[in-house]
């Protein structure tokens, strides 16, 4: 089994430059936080990089007049993540919402571990000879840029986006050996395309949340339609539909219970490293597993033209106190996670076929948003994965 190890330096290291005139519930001018993180991984060596947020809260509008949170990431094995995105839900007027995400991102050794609800792993094949059997290389560059609409006085509001993205990829990192997906591809299994990936895509979604980050009651729903297409210079063109809800109940004071359904499916001729993708209005993500999706199973170890997928965490709001002038507090949470996903079978949420992970996290937060995140989970055949980074999986 792939051993991978990941530790933080300075979690409690929350670099801030103030906030002026600052009230507890509603923060104004400027707040500045970053985190410092060391990484080690087998395939990719030692990491290093920082996160940065700074958020504008104007004269007290939550939960932002607008973002801008640049991170950089290296590793010795030949990572290299630079990226920066940008949020608003103000500063373009009342009714009105922009983000963009501007990347970066190559990986020497990203997972593949073949299509299907049933792909096997063998860690026999993971040699001296074939140290990177179940991996691959991916370099991807990408804009993306999104824009909402509110509809009227419930939370409803209507979504334009648009994305430009280029990927290449190295089937044999460092040429060393063979891999699954090289093997795949030589016997027709599986195709390489490479370059352009270009989309426009169109959405509903539906806000009810008392604050946008840790919400302690409401729903955050949406229904997503992507299209990939040759017509915007794409090398094939296919469709990709993703509905998500999100639900926060407070149990009792402190206590909140918060829930994630997401259903996704594709039509058409998307590459395999398409379908890792699982669409979102704020921010992508990957899956079906790791941090993002089960944490416990390994990241992306299962993919298919369709994912379901189940989020259920119970959170609870364990100490607030002061520091410096600033409010601070952590949450304490499990987590149980379930997912599937199928291919060329039939979409099916047999209960018998859904991989689990299960938990425990912590967040420290400072201010309305800046929160370090620590998760912890396992899965029936893998070790313990451990998460770190910012904010909440949903």
């Amino acid at each position: 089994m792939r051993v991978s190890v990941l530790v933080s330096a300075g979690l409690g290291l929350l670099l801030a430059g103030g906030v002026e005139g600052q009230e507890r519930a509603r923060p104004t001018g400027r707040e500045y936080a970053g985190l410092p993180a060391l990484n080690f991984d087998t395939d990719e060596g030692f990491g290093y990089g920082v996160l940065l947020e700074m958020y504008d809260y104007g004269e007290g509008r939550l939960p932002y007049v607008y973002t801008v949170q640049p991170e950089l990431f290296l590793t010795t094995g030949g990572r290299r993540d630079y990226t920066l995105f940008f949020d608003t839900p103000h500063l373009l007027g009342a009714g009105w919402r922009l983000d963009a995400y501007l990347a970066s991102e190559q990986q020497i050794s990203t997972p593949y571990y073949g299509v299907g609800n049933e792909s096997t792993y063998d860690d026999a094949l993971e040699t001296d000879a074939n140290p990177y059997y179940y991996r691959f290389g991916r370099t991807r560059r990408q804009l993306r840029v999104n824009i909402q609409r509110a509809l009227g006085d419930g939370g409803i509001r209507a979504l334009i986006g648009v994305g430009v993205t280029r990927v290449t990829l190295d089937l044999v990192p460092k040429d060393s050996g063979t891999t699954f997906l090289a093997g795949q591809v030589a016997g027709g299994e599986q195709s390489a395309v490479e370059g352009w990936w270009n989309y426009v895509r169109l959405g509903l979604v539906r806000d009810t949340r008392d604050r946008e980050v840790g919400p302690t009651r409401g729903a955050w729903s949406e229904v997503l339609a992507q299209r990939v297409d040759e017509v915007l210079g794409s090398e094939a063109g296919f469709t990709r539909i993703t509905a998500t809800d999100r639900r926060y109940v407070t149990l009792v004071p402190g206590l909140v219970f918060a829930n994630r359904l997401l259903v996704q499916q594709v039509l058409g001729d998307a590459p395999f490293y398409q379908l890792f993708t699982l669409e979102s209005s704020f921010k992508q993500q990957e899956g079906l597993g790791g941090a993002k999706s089960v944490r416990g199973l390994p990241k992306n170890r299962y993919v298919g033209r369709g994912v379901f997928l189940w989020n259920a965490e119970l959170r609870w709001r364990a100490a607030e106190w002061s520091l410096a002038g600033k409010p601070f507090h952590t949450v304490l949470s499990v987590f149980l996670d379930s997912g599937r996903v199928w291919h060329d079978d039939a979409p099916s949420l047999d209960p018998g076929a859904l991989h689990h992970g299960y938990g425990g996290g912590v967040r420290l937060g400072m201010g309305e948003n800046f929160v370090v995140a620590v998760d912890a989970g396992t899965s029936a055949g893998a070790g313990v994965g451990l998460y770190i980074g910012l904010g909440y999986l949903f």
